[in-house]
């Protein structure tokens, strides 16, 4: 993980006891740490480009309070998890880190995340125009442990250029997995030779998630985290579905799906404008289209036919938290409400990892959007009214146990055994049930 100062603030002479405007006027009493130089450790994970947002935000924030040091963490998703836990365990935790929803729980377990309604109550973070289901994602056990920098879930993506040259109709919000099917089997029929009618879509962690709340589940587990949410009979019905897909020529031929595999998105067939549908986060979906000339639509997710809910995508918060072991709680208090409030700062971010919590900022996002002119900036808008509408419908999603990867990634390696032919779905949802027993009991 890099450590990074940012750059030097203007310097304030610690202790001192008369109170002096600074030069944007702000007394030194109205600053965070009443006015005293101080240093912050900030981290989150991110490429380049989200790192140097981060850096322009940060140096604003200096500015603005020029006492305050920042010191920057920053580095992959893989390494910067890895880096985070081995700080937990020396109880060196940045005073502000970045956590993902499937950490969140994990962090705030072992009581490594502060509780942050004592900074609400003393008016040092403002969630007054926050919705209920921003503030779940960042929240366990119904104690807010976290302030969502971005809010994303799943959605299905399409090429729309694609689909509409086939003279092919577009999907639509929440079709049942039943219509979806048959809409996917009769685009594979349309499209030209080496195109597919969709991705694995099987391989899209959420989309177990999804399938599993429909059925008026939890989630892919239970809410103390030691069995597996969904029944067999459950994942029966899922594996059948995707195995059809891939009978029926929807996903391609098995070698093309293996090959697809590890690529990055600009390489891949969808990159390339030859896949219709896939399952992504909505936060990507601009991503997407910046790197097509194809145009890229959104919309909900697919709908289990006998759901008993159908409002339940996982909201999947990169959410702020202040260590427990934090010298200057009040001063990460600030530093995270400037972050997510401050529509200056926020400007700079451009919600780059998700929609913000904030209605205000996410109307501010929308104002300054040419969706008429501009295919990204359409579907910035799309994912903004996406999320607005996912925000204020779904159920809270209460996470996952540590160590769950492990099971996603059995349940990817059954439905593989699935495809080959190797097993049928009775026997790899018998060894995934078993094989998810062991992991669980961890």
């Amino acid at each position: 993980m890099k450590d990074t100062p940012s750059d030097t603030p203007k310097p304030s002479t610690p202790g001192q006891e008369e109170k002096k405007d600074d030069s944007d006027g702000k007394k030194d009493d109205d600053m965070p740490g009443g006015g005293k130089s101080y240093e912050l450790q900030v981290a989150w994970w991110g490429g380049e480009q989200r790192n140097q947002k981060m850096l322009d935000m940060i140096d604003k924030y200096m500015d603005k309070y020029p006492n305050a040091k920042i010191i920057s963490q920053y580095a992959p998703f893989t390494d910067y998890f890895t880096k985070l836990s081995t700080q937990a365990a020396s109880q060196t935790l940045p005073d502000v880190y970045m956590l993902q929803l499937m950490y969140l729980g994990e962090y705030a377990a072992k009581g490594l995340a502060k509780p942050l309604q004592e900074f609400v109550d003393a008016g040092l973070i403002d969630i007054s125009k926050f919705t209920p289901g921003a503030l779940s994602s960042s929240s366990y056990e119904d104690k807010l442990v976290g302030i969502t920098m971005g809010d994303t879930a799943s959605v299905l993506c399409f090429n729309k250029t694609l689909i509409e040259k086939a003279n092919y109709s577009l999907p639509t919000d929440q079709m049942t997995y039943g219509e979806f099917g048959e809409f996917l089997k009769g685009l594979a029929k349309e499209l030209p030779e080496g195109h597919y009618a969709a991705g694995d879509l099987a391989r899209h962690e959420f989309a177990i998630e999804n399938f599993t709340r429909q059925h008026g589940k939890d989630g892919v587990v239970t809410k103390d985290g030691k069995e597996l949410g969904y029944t067999k009979e459950i994942l029966a019905d899922y594996l059948k579905f995707h195995l059809d897909m891939y009978e029926s020529g929807v996903y391609g031929p098995i070698e093309v799906i293996m090959e697809e595999r590890g690529k990055q998105w600009a390489d891949s067939l969808a990159g390339q404008g030859k896949i219709g549908c896939w399952f992504t986060n909505v936060n990507q979906g601009k991503i997407f289209q910046a790197s097509i000339d194809d145009e890229v639509g959104m919309v909900r997710f697919p709908v289990a036919d006998n759901a008993t809910n159908k409002y339940v995508e996982a909201i999947v918060c990169s959410t702020w938290a202040i260590s427990s072991t934090s010298k200057l709680p009040n001063e990460a208090a600030h530093f995270i409400n400037e972050i997510v409030n401050n529509w200056e700062l926020q400007e700079i971010y451009d919600m780059d990892i998700g929609v913000p919590g904030s209605t205000d900022i996410q109307n501010k996002l929308i104002e300054q959007l040419d969706p008429e002119n501009n295919k990204i900036d359409r579907l910035k808008k799309r994912e903004i009214e996406l999320m607005q509408d996912i925000l204020t419908s779904v159920e809270p999603f209460h996470g996952r146990p540590p160590g769950f990867s492990a099971v996603i990634d059995d349940l990817y390696a059954k439905a593989d055994e699935v495809i080959y032919g190797r097993m049928t779905i009775e026997e790899a949802v018998d060894a995934h049930f078993s094989a998810a027993e062991m992991i669980l009991k961890q």
